[in-house]
């Protein structure tokens, strides 16, 4: 009975080990992670190179944990994150399995707060040279003015304006006596040869459709990664969209779209289906929307035929 009891037993820890799910083992490495999540979601590592912008040779080691491949720390970390957010990972937790196989770790930087006071003021030591010397300054400035007002002397004549000086010393003839037998002389009328200046061109004002911002709404009925940039390079989205989710953003145009998975997200453009242009032979998507609500492929893709 008890050897009967012990299997049974046995048998139902294995059963319940085998239904839990499997936590991801602490000897497992960043690069390791990354492959799996990538491996499990049918995902190249090509795919993954264009989606992150680097080349293949960087994602190759990655994921082999090459890091002194990728140059200073702050590269690698920022890498390891883009990669991480990109699959739906936890970037903290890819961060905290590369602290832990390199050694290095990220020391935050304390910067007070401006106007704070990092520790106490000794008032009875505080030099006073500053403030005496701003007084004397201002007692020797006062000193100046006060000598220069009194000492200066005003000549009338010197500080009079032209035609005052003429009122006081008389006024002078308007015109001189003509020579005798000569006829007086008339100046001819001056011509003017100016050509009137053309009006400048008055700018015609922008129209609402033209300054209005555009609204999107992106429903995905599968995961897709998804990036929205305003005119001004603000970012509206930037993640994993999952199935299910609905996202709306808005923002002045243009707006600068890349879409992942394209057949995997249905978008409006202000309340208005839009059919979403892919690139040749791929299912990602990388468009435009200008003023208008109007979507046109980004520079340099070519649509499908």
């Amino acid at each position: 009975m008890n050897a009967a009891g012990d299997s049974s037993d046995s048998t139902a820890v294995e059963t319940a080990r085998a239904n839990s799910p499997e936590p991801a083992p602490e000897s497992l490495t960043p690069g390791e992670l990354l492959r799996r999540e990538r491996e499990r979601r049918s995902i190249t590592a090509l795919h993954i190179a264009e989606e992150l912008h680097l080349d293949a040779r960087i994602v190759a080691a990655i994921e082999d944990n090459r890091f002194e491949e990728l140059g200073p720390s702050v590269y690698a970390r920022g890498h390891l994150r883009q990669y991480a957010a990109l699959l739906g990972l936890s970037p903290q937790f890819i961060i905290e399995r590369y602290e832990a196989v390199t050694g290095q770790r990220e020391v935050p930087v304390h910067i007070p707060a401006p106007g704070v006071v990092s520790g106490p003021v000794d008032f009875e030591h505080r030099s006073l040279a500053g403030p005496l010397w701003s007084a004397v300054g201002l007692v020797a400035l006062l000193m100046g003015w006060w000598i220069w007002s009194t000492v200066s002397t005003h000549d009338p004549m010197q500080s009079a304006t032209p035609d005052e000086a003429v009122t006081q010393s008389g006024a002078l003839p308007s015109a001189l006596p003509a020579e005798p037998g000569e006829p007086d002389a008339q100046s001819p009328p001056t011509v003017s040869n100016a050509v009137p200046a053309a009006a400048a061109p008055v700018a015609a004002p922008a129209t609402v459709a033209e300054t209005a911002d555009i609204r999107m709404r992106l429903e995905f009925n599968d995961a897709s990664w998804t990036e929205i940039y305003d005119a001004n390079g603000k970012r509206l989205m930037f993640g994993m969209g999952e199935s299910g989710k609905v996202s709306t953003v808005s923002g002045p145009p243009p707006l600068r779209v890349t879409l992942g998975k394209a057949s995997a997200v249905t978008v409006q453009v202000n309340d208005r289906q839009i059919v979403v242009p892919r690139r040749a032979g791929k299912d990602a998507a990388k468009f435009v929307v200008v003023p208008g609500g109007t979507v046109q492929m980004a520079s340099g893709e070519v649509p499908v035929e």
